[in-house]
């Protein structure tokens, strides 16, 4: 199965096609100076590229309700539309990148994985501001945490390195943006990103 990953980022779009194996067969990168997303931009792209079976979208924030990848349709549009005001540099441009791809492919089954879903289960410690809990239940208030799927993939790819499970790691993703997680055994136990991608700790 070949896959078309999408990684919306706050300054590129970047399409990969991989196998099964997760070897990038072909990639290419749209760079994004003034945010905006162009579908022809990327509709040449993909007659670039090899033909996929499916599309993976990253989308950075999942909110509440994301603690996994989704199948992409009207109700996670509008859900990762209503996070705009928590990532308004991200949601959209993931919201462009998946129409862009919708519009060339309309057939290509496609995947939301969310940043925010490998933190989804960070101990309540970690989770939780020092906050009245009538404002943590009213707004939602927590410590979403970002950069999942890097952290994610960085604490599997030690653990292949070093050919050993129930690692302790303290990961590192620096890009355009920033931070850490420490992680065992695969499990995200505290980040220094929170509610949005705009707060370190």
């Amino acid at each position: 199965m070949r896959v078309l990953v999408v990684n919306a980022g706050s300054s590129s779009l970047k399409l990969s096609v991989l196998d099964g194996a997760l070897s990038i067969l072909a990639s290419d990168e749209l760079e994004l100076p003034d945010g905006r997303v162009e579908p022809d931009a990327v509709a040449g792209v993909l007659a670039r590229l090899p033909a996929a079976d499916a599309a993976g979208h990253r989308v950075v924030h999942g909110g509440p309700w994301y603690s996994g990848p989704a199948r992409v349709d009207a109700d996670v549009v509008a859900r990762i539309g209503e996070l705009r005001t928590l990532a308004p540099l991200h949601q959209d441009r993931a919201l462009a990148g998946i129409a862009a791809v919708r519009a060339a492919r309309p057939d290509l089954p496609a995947v939301a994985c969310f940043d925010t879903a490998f933190h989804a289960g960070l101990p309540a410690a970690a989770a939780a501001y020092a906050l009245p809990a009538d404002w943590v239940q009213r707004h939602g208030l927590r410590r979403y945490g970002f950069h999942g799927l890097s952290h994610a993939h960085v604490a599997r790819r030690a653990g292949e390195l070093v050919g050993r499970s129930g690692l302790r790691v303290v990961s590192c993703h620096l890009g355009a943006g920033a931070s850490l997680a420490a992680i065992h055994d695969g499990r995200s136990l505290d980040t220094t990103m929170g509610f949005t991608p705009l707060e370190v700790s």
